[in-house]
């Protein structure tokens, strides 16, 4: 009964509204409407044939999640639809969550924190890094699963949370109150000067704070004595296309087109462009961008670059240039629909192509370089503002092409690294306490000197062996490992004692893409002078 009811209901919706948006040709859309209803009473049928008689029980909740999935999958690789659950986690990464935001690991079954974000509960009670959560609410919390640390953390606003906590200083734990409240996750978690007058900004992702966050770094950067920006958009998957076209906005002079979409529907059209109240002064810029880059990184690189405003510099991106509308559901789910492209000012499309590909195929051949980085005979050819040639068959080629060969990692490095234990951060735990005098001497000279010497990366792989419980150690002694090793260890021990930002600069050491990039600015100078005489 319930399921006729279902079918009578849809019917009723179904055909006023395809009235009253097809007025005309009537026995046309009662011809949709009838088969419409017959399509929609199979697909009931096999519910309920499933329910009844299949080997094994299923709900009607799972039933219909799977038909979705089902229909979503033969769409297009970004279509999707996420139970509630899945878009909650998905949301927070532009929306973010309720808690006292801190970063941590577990380690030695302690949960440890490393990081603390700026103006959170963490930062305004006086929480460090280094510190352990002994116990969440008079919970105790060793050796418990991370996820469960997390489900403990977050909570509805305003709501207290006590900590029980133990520091590097002192033995004995101390217990805190907080509030809980919404954590925005920043957008740019790096705003700094790489050289006297380079400075670098990382964009990490596009969301509602993105604008505002950016307007703070220039400001300061600027204070700082840049005259030339390097904006670094690698790995930054994207976000809210608006962010997008605000982020630009601040780079390109007024009255310039930004991005268009264009959709099966009219209402899909849209054209964005640049505005004089948000432009900043225009500094000769570099944007890092590699396979990661997509979607709103990729509408930022390919407007900088059609309109000549600065040099792109890196790897081809992803080549994800496909408006997803976000339709949410009562049930907390929602559908990410595809209803547009994305087009650059020059008209080149940024999708790349996912036709006759599996998934895997789409999602592997981004990342291969002799696809991304060679062959432009077969590719649409279109022109920047200056008449430079720029290339379409999905993402956006840099202008220059670098590879970072220093980031690769082998896969049993990378599993050691990854490790749920934690290895390397157990051991500099333990490195730290017995070598206080690294801490005093302080970040720079750390940062300038510091050597993993061979008999720290010893004693590493002894200790790494009888913690992690790593049956062949051999594998990790060839010599591009043994180079990993010691600058993970150097790296990550600065992040352990002063922080991300001195994790990022000694990461910036080895960064080809940046420090090689950073010798063209001179070409980005005579580009944005060439450019500013036609606008």
């Amino acid at each position: 009964m319930r399921a006729k009811q279902i079918i009578f209901i849809l019917g009723l919706i179904f055909i006023p509204i395809g009235f009253i948006l097809q007025e005309v040709n009537l026995p046309k859309l009662m011809a949709k409407t009838e088969n419409f209803y017959t399509q929609i009473k199979i697909f009931t049928s096999v519910m309920e044939t499933i329910q009844r008689s299949y080997l094994e029980e299923k709900t009607t909740e799972e039933l219909i999640e799977e038909a979705i999935k089902g229909v979503v999958k033969n769409l297009d690789p970004h279509t999707v639809f996420l139970p509630a659950n899945d878009f909650t986690n998905w949301n927070q990464n532009f929306e973010g969550y309720t808690g006292i935001g801190i970063g941590f690991e577990i380690i030695n079954g302690k949960v440890t924190i490393m990081s603390i974000l700026d103006s959170s509960p963490a930062e305004k009670y006086g929480i460090h890094p280094g510190d352990k959560i002994l116990k969440i609410n008079g919970d105790d919390v060793t050796n418990i699963p991370k996820e469960n640390i997390v489900a403990k953390l977050n909570g509805p606003p305003g709501l207290p949370i006590t900590l029980t906590l133990q520091n590097l200083q002192s033995s004995k734990p101390r217990e805190i109150q907080l509030i809980r409240e919404r954590i925005l996750l920043q957008s740019i978690p790096f705003a700094l000067m790489v050289k006297q007058n380079i400075g670098y900004i990382k964009i990490d992702r596009f969301t509602s704070t993105t604008s505002r966050e950016l307007d703070q770094a220039l400001k300061e950067l600027k204070q700082k004595g840049m005259t030339y920006l390097v904006l670094d958009l690698r790995g930054n998957s994207g976000g809210y296309l608006n962010a997008a076209v605000e982020v630009t906005d601040k780079f390109i002079p007024a009255g310039n087109n930004i991005v268009t979409t264009k959709g099966r529907l009219a209402s899909s059209y849209q054209e964005f462009r640049s505005t004089a109240a948000k432009t900043h002064e225009l500094f000769p810029m570099i944007v890092l961008i590699d396979h990661g880059s997509a979607s709103a990184s990729e509408i930022v690189a390919g407007a900088i670059q059609d309109l000549d405003r600065g040099l792109i510099i890196g790897k081809t991106s992803f080549g994800k240039g496909l408006v997803q509308s976000q339709y949410r559901f009562h049930d907390g789910s929602a559908l990410l629909i595809t209803t547009a492209k994305y087009y650059t000012p020059s008209g080149r499309p940024i999708q790349r192509n996912f036709f006759a590909k599996t998934k895997d195929e789409y999602y592997r051949e981004a990342y291969n370089d002799s696809i991304s980085q060679y062959d432009n005979s077969l590719q649409a050819e279109f022109h920047t503002l200056l008449g430079r040639k720029v290339y379409a068959d999905g993402g956006i080629k840099p202008d220059i092409w670098i590879k970072n060969d220093n980031n690769t990692l082998s896969e049993t490095l990378r599993k050691l690294f990854y490790s749920k234990k934690r290895s390397f951060h157990a051991y500099i735990e333990t490195f730290r306490a017995k070598n206080p005098q690294i801490e005093k001497r302080g970040e720079k000279r750390f940062i300038k000197s510091f050597e993993v010497t061979n008999e720290i990366l010893n004693d590493f792989l002894k200790f790494a062996v009888h913690y992690d419980n790593i049956e062949n150690m051999n594998n990790l002694k060839n010599a591009d490992n043994i180079k990993n090793i010691q600058f993970l260890l150097k790296r990550e021990m600065a992040y352990m004692i002063w922080g991300k930002t001195a994790q990022l600069r000694v990461n910036l050491l080895r960064d080809k893409q940046l420090n090689s990039g950073i010798n063209y600015f001179p070409e980005a100078h005579d580009l944005l002078s060439l450019a500013r005489q036609l606008n």
